[in-house]
């Protein structure tokens, strides 16, 4: 059993550790993110191709979620989290370096391989350090570090690139994720018995892989974050092309939003549960992303980062900590990765589709999309809770 597993106290040494690793990653990580299409770009890509660079990460990430989540619950978290993470830092320099398309997909790709490894452990593994009646509270409080990350990175690179060139930015990335990988030494880990983990590693079923009562889930969270990718992606762009100037303060509001709202969120998801979270949050979106749609000042891009702040903060990790609860610790690993399955594939479908949609019918029309694709969410949302009912009511008709 890992260390601090039945502790009362949620803010314990491990735990307050976790939470400074998880914000490094981020920063380092983040402050990439809306330089890499301005990246592309200049390297002579065309707008649908800058897109695909920004989106394969995520692919990527998609693709080795499934076999994070397997060797997490199947090898030391510790040592996996360490080599995973050095790997980030590595493909962070990797960029610095590529002069061609090509290669800027390779270490792309690597940081995506890297970048979900590293993410999908550490969110299993900080679960260990938290009290079993308040996971829904440690995992808001665990998005304090992506919170920071936005709040800081994405205008402090766009500022770096803007002043000094792009290769500085993959520098201070490099750095930070290093600092993190220096924490993680002092990460307090026994892992479990030798024997059982010996034994359980020849025993490999499809479950170990993919949680497929959790499948709604990864759904929701995939049509939630696609409007995620696409303004990750594409707000600087939109700011050049309505010539809204500061558009990197949308980061910064969106970040105090989070930041307000997500540890009210988890306290809520664990005594209401999902539903009086999932309903309001997806309306929240739907109107920024109506909202981003016709913005043509910075006020407006502000509010959208209100409305979307609060329904980002209060939905992801709520869905997050509802898939961890529904399969319990020994599967803490596949529980975290079938729903950053569907997260990553939103975050990497966004830039990909939206680059497309951009390329030929302008940015606007990407905004209706996001509005279309959150409201398609909330329907497949009050349809299983109608289908969850309906179960409910006839278990219950059956044992009477």
């Amino acid at each position: 059993m890992e260390q601090s597993e039945e502790e009362e106290k949620l803010w314990n040494f491990s735990f307050i550790l976790m939470l400074m690793i998880n914000s490094l990653i981020f920063i380092g990580f983040t402050m990439m993110t809306p330089i890499l299409p301005k990246y592309a770009i200049s390297l002579g890509a065309a707008m649908s191709i800058a897109g695909l660079v920004a989106g394969v990460f995520a692919i990527t990430s998609i693709t080795i979620r499934p076999f994070a989540g397997f060797a997490t619950d199947r090898f030391n978290k510790k040592h996996l989290l360490i080599v995973s993470t050095i790997f980030l830092a590595i493909s962070a320099l990797g960029l610095k370096i590529s002069y061609s398309i090509s290669t800027l997909f390779f270490f792309r790709i690597i940081q995506g391989i890297s970048f979900s490894i590293s993410v999908t452990v550490i969110n299993a593994l900080s679960t260990s350090y938290m009290p079993k009646k308040r996971i829904g509270e440690g995992i808001g409080f665990m998005g304090l570090g992506y919170i920071l990350a936005t709040a800081i990175s994405p205008n402090l690179g766009l500022e770096i690139s803007t002043r000094f060139g792009f290769k500085y930015v993959f520098y201070l990335s490099c750095v930070i994720v290093m600092i993190a990988v220096a924490l993680m030494t002092m990460i307090p880990y026994n892992p479990p018995n030798k024997k059982n983990l010996t034994a359980n590693k020849f025993q490999i079923k499809i479950n170990d892989f993919f949680a497929k009562e959790l499948v709604i889930f990864a759904i929701i969270a995939c049509l939630f974050t696609f409007m995620n990718g696409v303004i990750g992606s594409f707000l600087a762009l939109l700011g050049d092309e309505r010539h809204i100037s500061n558009i990197g303060y949308y980061f910064t509001i969106n970040a105090i939003v989070i930041l307000i709202i997500r540890p009210l969120s988890g306290k809520l998801l664990d005594n209401k549960g999902l539903s009086i979270i999932a309903f309001p949050a997806f309306i929240m979106a739907m109107a920024a992303a109506l909202l981003l749609a016709i913005s043509t000042s910075l006020w407006m891009i502000l509010a959208v980062a209100i409305l979307y702040g609060i329904g980002q903060s209060s939905l992801s990790p709520a869905l997050q900590a509802t898939c961890v609860k529904r399969l319990g610790p020994s599967r803490v690993g596949v529980a975290t990765s079938t729903y950053f399955i569907g997260y990553d594939a939103g975050q990497g479908l966004g830039p990909i589709i939206g680059g497309t949609i951009a390329g030929k019918f302008g940015l606007t029309s990407v905004f209706y999309i996001c509005g279309a694709l959150l409201f398609a969410g909330i329907v497949i949302y009050y349809l299983y809770t109608l289908k969850t009912k309906y179960k409910i009511v006839n278990e219950k008709l059956n044992n009477n």
